[in-house]
């Protein structure tokens, strides 16, 4: 059975919070806040309009100083669609996320409708926002006297994904970059580059991470997310190498634990772009 975890904000630090949402299924993903002396920085902005209200609800809950800004930690619209609710914010992502945002724009709507119909309701006339602020290696700000790092560490889960560090704290907010007790999905991904950038958050050992999707954890929830990874990677390159087909290496592809998981299902899309990785068509 997968575990729950309730939809609310979490303090992970002082003046540093998580939201999270319950489930952490399809367009059901976490954002952040952090405070500052004067203002406040805001880690992705959601999906459907209640998620973003009830998100902006907590953080009136908490502090009344206004949001200067807002980080994408990539491009997907279930973190970027409630961009437009934050409408005095500036907004800092990755230049590869932005110019994939502009690409796309609301497009992937018409796919999800049949997913999370209720959802996709609730966006009818929303557009998103794109950055105004792009960066390609580590951008650091400066809340009062607190770093907040933000850095691209390769392709991973995108081709656009950044973390957010608090160094002193330890503190990462991980984007989906990170996925705790949810299944990880890589349709827009490449797994082998992924879990080189796991290994480098590795090197960083944050103490505490802010998933996309799931609860709070460490660094051995995040292992165990890496662990999924490498698990159908390693399992998928072995039927591949035989000669197999992708459906007789999805029915043979044995995820074991993972299967408690929100969403087990997204293994027929996670070796699907294996199939590609290993033909070196992405």
């Amino acid at each position: 059975m997968t575990d729950s975890w309730p939809t609310g904000l979490v303090e992970v630090g002082t003046n540093a919070y998580a939201y999270v949402q319950e489930g952490g299924g399809m367009c059901v993903s976490n954002a952040g806040l952090i405070v500052g002396p004067d203002s406040c920085i805001v880690i992705d902005a959601l999906f459907a309009p209640s998620m973003t209200q009830a998100f902006q609800a907590e953080i009136k809950r908490v502090t009344d100083k206004p949001v200067r800004l807002l980080v994408n930690t990539h491009h997907h619209i279930d973190h970027t669609l409630g961009n437009a609710l934050f409408p005095e914010a500036q907004i800092v992502s990755h230049v590869n996320a932005r110019a994939e945002l502009a690409r796309i724009g609301v497009s992937p709507l018409e796919h999800l409708r049949s997913i999370v119909p209720d959802l996709v309701a609730e966006t009818e006339g929303v557009n998103t926002r794109l950055a105004n602020v792009t960066f390609e290696g580590t951008l650091t700000l400066n809340l009062g006297d607190r770093e907040v790092r933000l850095q691209h560490l390769g392709r991973g889960h995108t081709i656009g994904d950044i973390i957010i560090m608090l160094p002193d704290e330890g503190i990462m907010y991980g984007g989906d970059l990170a996925f705790h007790r949810v299944t990880p999905l890589a349709f827009d991904g490449h797994i082998g580059d992924w879990l080189a950038v796991c290994y480098r958050i590795a090197d960083r050992s944050p103490k505490t991470i802010v998933p996309g999707h799931g609860p709070v954890g460490d660094m051995a929830e995040f292992r165990k997310m890496s662990g999924y990874l490498t698990t159908i990677r390693t399992q998928t390159k072995a039927a591949f190498d035989e000669g197999k087909t992708e459906e007789q290496a999805l029915s043979e592809v044995d995820i074991g634990e993972y299967a408690s998981w929100t969403e087990p299902d997204r293994l027929a899309m996670n070796v699907a772009r294996l199939f590609l990785e290993f033909r070196e068509d992405i």
